[in-house]
């Protein structure tokens, strides 16, 4: 069941980005994306907070009486309220051209990311679908390269949220209740971490167009300034400022206070990345958002397979120490893509 929750949930995931690209323009892409983040990071604010009193007060079957419920609902939502946002050929595509053209001068910055071989954006319709094409796209590097950075940050956030409660529980005798109350501040740093890099990342990408002149815009103007301190710095120190407070026993405030930041910290890396790739494909916006997708969720798994019997063979501390520094490495490709970007995309036609 929990497999076939997750192949319904990953549709929005992918289907959602896709959507955000369809709707808005470059220059404002980055904050809507943002907001876009934000509701699917509040997940890890609300859910443990009333998870854990639901457990304490009606047991843990109560937790999927309310997830049904609210499943229902959502679906209703879908079904009656959202619109169709695919872009139709006739409308987007080169019949529209000389239309499109005329505006070029009055608005220049939708005509360069979002245009690939002079071709204004559009999903082209194809005859037959193929549910493994988005796979493909893991053959560009770039691709590869952003898929794994968020991959690596996500995935280290996903694993110590399945440390936590034996920890917290063994360490600090914390309850469920209260073990649910300590996400209250990764909840927030993802929140207002993503509110804040969606923003940023519109603001950097538009500066850097009126010192071109007003003209081009890149993908790799999404790697704003935000995003090193975060990388280099914030993300990996807050990994290691989780495990060895715990290991060394130190107050439980430590720990909570660096899981906020590492989550902060995590979304300065994971909105951009995710911003670049819609951006650099937006063509196929829902298709590179899936694949990056996968390449997230395997590395989650991985990560949070290892980390629990890690942890008993060394301690948090040192896992989290290693997860700091994979962090921490796969930021230089980052770094990477922001210097030779545009190269390594023309290497893969893009």
């Amino acid at each position: 069941m929990r497999i076939l929750q997750a192949i319904g949930i990953s549709s929005a995931w992918a289907i959602g980005a896709g959507s955000v690209a369809d709707i808005y323009e470059v220059h404002e892409r980055g904050n809507a994306l943002g907001i876009y983040f934000t509701g699917q990071f509040a997940g890890p604010l609300f859910g443990p907070i009333f998870g854990g009193y639901l457990v304490e007060r009606w047991g843990w079957r109560s937790v999927f009486w309310l997830l049904f419920v609210f499943g229902c609902i959502l679906l209703l939502l879908v079904v009656f309220t959202m619109e169709e946002t695919y872009r139709e050929e006739a409308v987007w595509g080169k019949e529209s051209s000389k239309e499109q053209i005329e505006d070029v001068d009055e608005n220049p910055i939708s005509h360069v990311i979002d245009n690939k071989n002079e071709t204004a954006s559009t999903v082209v319709e194809s005859k037959r679908m193929n549910p493994l094409a988005s796979l493909a796209l893991l053959r560009h590097p770039f691709v590869l390269i952003f898929s794994m950075a968020t991959g690596f940050a996500f995935g280290g956030m996903f694993a110590i949220e399945n440390m936590l409660p034996s920890l917290y529980t063994n360490v600090y005798g914390l309850s469920s209740g209260l073990i649910g109350l300590t996400f209250i501040s990764p909840g927030l740093g993802e929140v207002f971490g993503s509110l804040i890099s969606g923003k940023l990342s519109d603001y950097f990408l538009n500066r850097a167009r009126v010192q071109r002149g007003g003209g081009a815009v890149y993908p790799e103007d999404r790697l704003a300034p935000n995003v090193w301190p975060a990388a280099f710095i914030l993300n990996p120190l807050s990994f290691f400022l989780w495990g060895w407070p715990i290991q060394f026993g130190w107050s439980i405030w430590v720990s909570i206070i660096m899981f906020g930041v590492q989550c902060f910290a995590m979304v300065q890396v994971f909105n951009p990345a995710m911003s670049y790739l819609v951006d650099a494909v937006s063509d196929r916006g829902a298709s590179v958002t899936a694949a990056a997708n996968l390449v997230r969720m395997i590395w989650s798994c991985v990560l949070s397979l290892i980390a629990n019997p890690m942890t008993e063979a060394v301690g948090p501390g040192w896992v989290t120490f290693f997860f700091g520094m994979l962090n921490f490495s796969w930021a230089f490709l980052l770094l990477l893509m922001k210097l030779k970007g545009p190269q390594i995309r023309a290497y893969s036609g893009y």
